[in-house]
């Protein structure tokens, strides 16, 4: 095997994905489909699901421009080592990156928006469960103050006032005092009409307090429904993963047989995807001076020993990227 190239440095220069899309044009329809026929859906979610999207677009983004500038200036020759590669490939995987690009920004904008939303309403219903219980705590001065001191009117204004354990329980509480309030105001004449009238009770205050309870109410409720579902879902990002990282490795493994040929044929090292992909390297058979094979097989015998010729010596797995590479 010739010894690797270091891949091309990345360079500011590299042109993105829209000016590759603008430079290979529009791929034709049905590529797609035929390249992934036989791949079932739940293939393309579960490969897509070992990797964050952000990181598969930090490696197309790159390697993308690095095989498009070295086909663009390769001769004939050279691209007779790249065969399994073609600038349609480039264009349908420049397209599918593009498309994931776009459901990344859709899926991580909604999810912004989900949160910015969350805590608007979360602080609405603070807010309102600040002043519903400020004005309940009120409302029980003035309506004890209005009762008197006579124990079964205490009792039931105690029954009223409920608890505040949650928004409802608050809510329920207000409107139970509303309608204690309004009992009162019903008498006109008396001790309790006097005391309603010293204490500053009437109509309005008892419209308060149910508006101040509906508020809560409705509050809670906006605080407690679930968003609209978002129109990306983990699921779909997973899919566009899948499909992109088939493209990507295809185009890698190309480019790695090519550099094995030629070495100014620059290898496409993932960095942000290394660890979901790894190439075959076959070991290499030394012969002797004298012909024979190093796993001391007799040559031409094809009863070669262990890695002798003849033989076929299994394939090992070895990282596409080279151990020097950067994580």
């Amino acid at each position: 095997m010739a010894k690797p190239t270091s891949p091309i440095e990345e360079t500011d220069n590299h042109p993105t994905l829209e000016s590759l899309a603008d430079r290979l044009g529009k791929p034709e329809p049905g590529l797609l489909d035929a390249l992934l026929d036989g791949t079932t859906e739940a293939q393309l979610v579960e490969r897509g699901r070992q990797i964050a999207s952000s990181r598969v677009l930090t490696d197309m983004r790159r390697l993308y421009a690095t095989a498009h500038a070295c086909w663009s200036s390769a001769s004939k020759d050279k691209r007779e080592k790249l065969r399994g590669f073609s600038p349609e490939l480039l264009a349908l995987a420049v397209e599918q990156a593009l498309a994931l690009e776009r459901l990344l920004d859709a899926h991580e904008s909604a999810g912004q928006k989900k949160d910015a939303a969350r805590a608007t309403k979360d602080a609405a219903l603070r807010e309102a469960l600040s002043r519903a219980l400020l004005l309940r705590d009120q409302a029980y001065e003035v309506l004890r103050g209005v009762a008197g001191s006579g124990k079964e009117a205490r009792e039931q204004l105690a029954q009223a006032f409920g608890t505040a354990e949650d928004p409802a329980a608050l809510a329920r509480g207000l409107t139970q005092l509303a309608a204690l309030g309004k009992r009162y105001l019903a008498q006109k004449k008396g001790p309790l009409a006097v005391r309603a009238r010293l204490m500053r009770l009437d109509h309005d205050y008892v419209e308060r307090l149910e508006e101040t309870a509906k508020e809560l109410t409705q509050a809670a409720k906006t605080a407690a429904a679930r968003p609209a579902g978002q129109k990306v879902t983990s699921g779909d990002l997973d899919r566009a993963d899948g499909i992109n990282l088939i493209l990507l490795e295809q185009i890698v493994r190309v480019f790695e047989r090519g550099n094995e040929q030629d070495p100014t044929i620059p290898r496409l090292v993932p960095i942000a995807t290394r660890r979901l992909f790894s190439r075959k390297v076959r070991k290499k058979v030394a012969e002797t001076a004298g012909g024979g094979a190093a796993g001391g097989g007799t040559a031409g015998d094809g009863t070669a020993g262990d890695g002798g010729v003849g033989s076929s010596p299994p394939d090992e797995e070895e990282p596409l990227e080279g151990d020097d590479a950067p994580v």
